[in-house]
């Protein structure tokens, strides 16, 4: 099996020794697991619409021999993995594919293309995906315009932005970022209609790749709004509340804060008695919401790295009363960053990082001069 290269408009990218492109996936970063509830790496297992499977639109290359690295491929970095029962190529640990869509060989039609639940690229000598120069734009959903970014088909990906993430930094590796492609580029994002030049930027991950931010903030797509034939402008991300990545994920808005839509505060039963939760994205994720000593009705003195672990409660306009929640208690006040932080019987509410669950696990936790507790449907801090 030979794995060479071809010039290309983002490098010298790689080919079969016939000249046919070959494609990684951003879902094969998530482990591989047969019984898994969710698959997203690129085998039989991983079906689109009408249960057409993965590697029937994107074959795997088989290692059906000894691996031959030539013009400029890393002998050192072609090996093979076994999943599903197929033996399959890898570059630097990345499974290759080829793609159906390419009929001849130096097509590269698969290039940036969203499907089963993933990006598709290229694949540079380096072991680092052909992005090329992305563009940030604008688009309309439920809550109002907000940012995406073009792929190839079927036109335009949300984005979106981590709570967890410090200022031009991102904490999204591994298996999170199979859920959550980072939004990856060769340089200096473009700009479309409605978007700052000035406030787009770029941090170096710790593969290498470039990945593009606003405003400060990483910006991510979603795998759920990836699938083989879906609509642009799906957001089944938003506001969700994710335990795993320690945060609550946020479409953008052009002014680059994050876009929470109209919060609804709900009620949870506890050993305290009633507290204070919220539900929120398309898996209906419940978390405890917190109060901080210190506060007052108009001011949080949780910011900065505070507010990294103690994400503010964030809605876009008055916030709304779940059952047994007192609605003409609910208020908002202005965060520092513009964000509007929403308030029970004056008590700015936070959510817990390390514990984005229902429950008391960020109760009674001391932060600098004050102490985070749950908040009663009363409004008591308990």
């Amino acid at each position: 099996m030979v794995v060479t290269t071809t010039t290309s408009k983002f490098g010298r990218v790689l080919v079969t020794g016939s000249g046919r492109s070959l494609y990684v996936f951003t879902g094969d970063n998530f482990p591989f697991s047969a019984k898994s509830a969710i698959q997203l790496p690129c085998t039989a297992l991983n079906k689109g619409p009408g249960k057409f499977e993965c590697t029937a639109a994107w074959p795997p290359l088989l290692a059906t021999g000894p691996l031959v690295a030539r013009g400029g491929v890393r002998q050192a970095g072609l090996g093979t993995v076994t999943r599903n029962h197929v033996k399959q190529v890898t570059y630097f640990g990345r499974p290759l594919y080829r793609f159906v869509g390419d009929a001849a060989a130096g097509q590269k039609n698969g290039q940036n293309f969203a499907a089963f639940d993933g990006m598709w690229y290229l694949d540079l000598t380096s072991g680092r995906s052909a992005i090329g120069v992305s563009t940030l734009q604008t688009e309309r959903s439920a809550n109002g315009v907000v940012l995406a970014s073009p792929t190839a088909t079927p036109g335009r990906r949300t984005l979106y932005t981590l709570s967890f993430d410090g200022k031009n930094m991102t904490t999204c590796t591994g298996a999170c970022s199979a859920l959550w492609p980072p939004l990856l580029t060769s340089g200096r994002a473009k700009a479309g209609a409605g978007v700052s030049r000035s406030a787009i930027g770029t941090i170096r991950r710790s593969n290498g790749s470039l990945q593009v931010t606003y405003h400060g903030h990483p910006v991510y797509m979603f795998a759920f709004d990836l699938g083989a034939g879906a609509k642009p402008g799906l957001t089944n991300g938003q506001y969700l509340i994710d335990a795993a990545a320690s945060g609550v994920w946020y479409t953008v808005l052009p002014n680059g804060r994050p876009d929470p839509g109209t919060t609804t505060v709900r009620s949870e039963s506890s050993s305290d008695g009633k507290i204070l939760s919220v539900t929120g994205g398309f898996n209906h994720a419940r978390a405890t919401l917190y109060g901080f000593t210190p506060d007052t009705a108009r001011v949080s003195k949780c910011n900065g790295q505070c507010a990294i672990f103690w994400p503010p409660v964030l809605t876009k306009g008055r916030p709304k009363a779940g059952a047994g929640v007192s609605q003409s208690h609910l208020g908002t006040l202005r965060r520092s960053d513009g964000t509007l932080q929403v308030t029970y019987f004056g008590h700015p509410l936070y959510f817990f990082a390390q514990a984005l669950n229902s429950g008391l696990g960020g109760d009674a936790i001391p932060v600098g001069n004050g102490i985070f507790y749950a908040v009663t449907v009363k409004g008591a801090l308990v």
